[in-house]
């Protein structure tokens, strides 16, 4: 025990008075537990202190060759049993951080000095290398499409699909990481049916996405958890619009929220869309995935806040758009899914189902030859030039 205490006597050399102090004291508790005489010990502590350093002056070659073979400090000398090795504590450097992500990345719940989450930035990354999908608001519905690629020949078609249906009027498309587009949609199910649990009736599209989005940001608070790996876009139609709201409280029809202004509405299509972070927006075009730049060029020139534009002309504007959005991974082949949402008195009866057949076909081949014509366009334009 003896030797033990006596190596953790600090160098009086390089010390403070408060240190030297925490030695002396040391060094009693340590006569005391050998029951030493302490008139028998001396240690020279005054001859171990190092001699007051001369003022600085301009250094030449003579005090330089010194300065290379510095003359060693003398160790204390004890008449202890054991010597005493004297050493200071190494000095302390704080962690070198920049805000690249090195020491910022490891958690979702560490922000870098410049305010940036990198795990939603990597989720956001995880994102941009999945397959393009698309979702257009229409005046009498919601049209949502995918780019489905193909990652092996082995696959059966039609499988691992990317759109699914949360409620009856409601679809979600998502590009991402496919297993937790799944969790995705399983989670939406829970909440549309604890809303028809509660309310006796279909959760509203706005109030899913506010659900889903308050989700999917809890996921970007904690270090156990990671951020999803997906954009979801949301689209359906609230039935609600096909009734009329009274003006009077309770006078109301038994179906849809009475005690609004008379003649208001409540309801439609509606289209969101949910990123990585738990951020969400209303859009009446919305695009995600490795070729979303495109794509939201393409959505903007179709005019969509004039409402104008027809469901079945989203459709086919939905599938020309893909085809675009895929045309600078020509290397790979995909699969073309397309879901609708029509109003009750459209084609779907207000449900969320897959586009028909003969309708999506149509949809293609007006792409692919929208597709070629500008293929040709840019070979005319290169021959002229």
């Amino acid at each position: 025990m003896f030797a033990n205490c006596s190596r953790q006597l600090i160098n009086p050399a390089l010390a403070d008075a408060p240190s030297r102090r925490s030695a002396r004291r040391l060094e009693r508790l340590i006569w005391e537990m050998c029951e030493i005489d302490p008139k028998r010990i001396h240690v020279e502590w005054e001859a171990a202190l190092p001699a007051p350093r001369p003022e600085q002056t301009a250094p030449n070659s003579t005090s330089l060759a010194a300065s290379t073979h510095p003359t060693p400090t003398p160790h204390p000398t004890c008449l202890l049993p054991e010597a005493v090795e004297l050493h200071s504590p190494p000095p302390r450097h704080p962690a070198i951080m920049t805000s690249i992500g090195t020491g910022y990345d490891l958690s979702n719940s560490v922000f870098s000095p410049d305010g940036r989450n990198f795990q939603v930035e990597y989720a956001v990354k995880a994102v941009e290398n999945g397959g393009t999908a698309v979702g257009i608001r229409c005046k009498d519905g919601v049209v949502l499409a995918l780019e489905k690629l193909i990652t092996s020949k082995l696959l059966k078609p039609g499988a691992n699909k990317r759109i699914a249906s949360v409620d009856r009027n409601i679809g979600v498309v998502s590009s991402g990481l496919l297993p937790d587009g799944r969790h995705f949609v399983s989670r939406a199910r829970d909440e549309a049916a604890n809303w028809r649990s509660l309310y006796k009736g279909p959760i509203p599209t706005s109030a899913l996405a506010n659900r889903m989005g308050s989700y999917v940001q809890l996921y970007t608070l904690y270090s156990s958890v990671r951020p999803f790996g997906v954009t979801a876009i949301v689209g359906g139609w609230d039935s609600e619009a096909e009734l009329p709201v009274d003006g009077q409280v309770g006078s109301g029809p038994k179906v849809g929220s009475g005690g609004k202004s008379e003649g208001d509405k409540k309801g439609g299509p509606f289209l969101y869309m949910i990123e990585p972070s738990g951020l969400y927006w209303g859009y009446y075009g919305a695009a995600t995935g490795k070729g979303r730049q495109i794509a939201k060029s393409e959505l903007e020139k179709l005019n969509l806040t004039e409402g104008s534009l027809s469901l079945e002309e989203g459709v086919k504007a939905a599938a020309r758009i893909i085809y675009i959005a895929h045309d600078d991974n020509k290397d790979k082949e995909f699969e073309l899914e397309m879901t609708w949402i029509s109003s009750l008195s459209g084609p779907t009866k207000g449900r969320h189902e897959p586009v028909p057949k003969e309708l999506q076909e149509e949809a293609e081949k007006l792409a692919k030859k929208a597709l070629e014509g500008d293929d040709d366009d840019e070979e005319d334009e290169k021959m002229e030039e």
